[in-house]
C-alpha cells in the first residue's frame, strides 16, 4: 500500500504568538482541507444558487455513501450537466417557506449538500468577496421517485472508467482528498 503524502502546513508563512511559541501548524491527514464552508451564506438563495451552476463547480456523487473516484488516491468529480437530470436545473431556486408549503412525502428529493468553495482556485466563481470554486455532494442513490435519474448518471459516470469506492476507511487518498472525505456509515 502506497503511504499518501501530507499537505504542507496550511499556514506555513503565518508568524502569530502561537507559532513562535508551538511552533508551525502541522495539518492534520483529515483536517487539511482546502474548503472554506462558508456557512453563514448557505441560506442565502443567491449565492447557493449562482455557485450551484456556476461553470467551474464540481459535484462530489455519492452512492450509498460511496465517493466517485479516478482510483484509489484520487475522488472524481461530475460537472452540473452531469447531475441535472436527478436534480433538476436548480433545486435552491424555492425559498425553505415554498419548500414546506409544497412537501409531498411521496416524491423523493435528491439530497444536495454545499461544501464550501476552493478558495486557492481565484478564477471562475465570486460572490461579494468570496472566490473560488464550488463543490458539493449529491446522492446518487437510486431510490424512490429518482431511482431511474440516479441509474442513469451511476451508469453514466461508471462507463467513463470511475467507480464508487466501497468501503467506510479511505487511507488510500491523498491527504488533500481525503480531508474533504464525506463520513462514511459504520458497519
Amino acid at each position: 500500500m502506497t503511504v499518501p503524502e501530507l499537505p504542507e502546513p496550511a499556514h506555513h508563512d503565518l508568524d502569530s504568538m502561537l507559532s513562535r511559541k508551538f511552533g508551525r501548524e502541522v495539518a492534520n491527514y483529515f483536517s487539511g482541507s482546502s474548503l472554506n464552508r462558508i456557512s453563514f451564506l448557505r441560506g442565502n438563495h443567491d449565492f447557493i444558487s449562482d455557485a450551484l451552476k456556476h461553470s467551474t463547480t464540481k459535484f462530489l456523487l455519492l452512492n450509498e455513501l460511496a465517493p466517485l473516484s479516478k482510483d484509489a488516491t484520487q475522488l472524481a468529480y461530475a460537472s452540473h450537466t452531469d447531475v441535472k437530470p436527478l436534480i433538476g436545473e436548480n433545486p435552491f431556486e424555492k425559498t425553505e417557506e415554498q419548500l414546506i408549503k409544497e412537501y409531498n412525502s411521496s416524491v423523493t428529493l435528491p439530497l444536495v449538500v454545499f461544501l464550501g468553495l476552493d478558495e486557492r482556485k481565484k478564477e471562475g466563481f465570486q460572490h461579494g468577496i468570496y472566490t473560488g470554486t464550488p463543490y458539493f455532494a449529491v446522492d446518487v442513490t437510486p431510490k424512490g421517485t429518482v431511482e431511474k435519474e440516479a441509474t442513469g448518471i451511476v451508469e453514466e459516470v461508471q462507463s467513463r472508467g470511475l467507480f464508487f469506492m466501497q468501503g467506510r476507511q479511505h487511507m488510500t487518498l491523498n491527504a488533500p482528498e481525503g480531508s474533504s472525505q464525506i463520513p462514511h456509515k459504520t458497519p
